[in-house]
């Protein structure tokens, strides 16, 4: 089941560890909106990443683990270019810059970059990612 098919079931709010590292990521119940209100790119990335990341298991009433690291892997080549023009600096080792984006995705879904910064990613790389499962 992916994370937003999860989350929309559960009917609340996340902390999803990975399978591999050791890392979190916070997700939240995504937001109906009307049919008159656009989505910004905050939440359509939000969506696109938990429309992409498979659950594993359900820990507890407040945490699942989910296949953070298979996603990325299995994108590895678009998470690196997106880091290449995003980031300061793209660690060249996959699993640093698995485990890396794992913590960025954390804090994008946290509302710490610009929509601008949204919005690049989901048009140059979003329909570039591929499911996990």
């Amino acid at each position: 089941m992916t994370l937003y098919d999860f989350i929309l079931q559960e009917q609340g709010d996340f902390d999803t560890y990975d399978t591999v590292f050791d890392v979190c990521v916070t997700v939240c119940e995504p937001y109906e909106y009307d049919e008159g209100n656009k989505k910004d790119y905050y939440d359509i990335f939000n969506d696109l990443i938990m429309k992409n990341v498979e659950v594993d298991y359900k820990k507890s009433d407040y945490e699942c683990i989910c296949k953070w690291n298979d996603f990325i892997e299995k994108n590895i080549e678009t998470f690196r270019k997106a880091a290449d023009e995003l980031w300061y600096h793209t660690p060249k080792n996959d699993d640093d810059l698995i485990y890396e984006w794992i913590r960025e995705i954390n804090s994008w879904m946290a509302g710490y970059v610009s929509e601008s910064v949204y919005k690049k990613f989901v048009t140059e790389y979003g329909e570039q990612l591929k499911p996990c499962a």
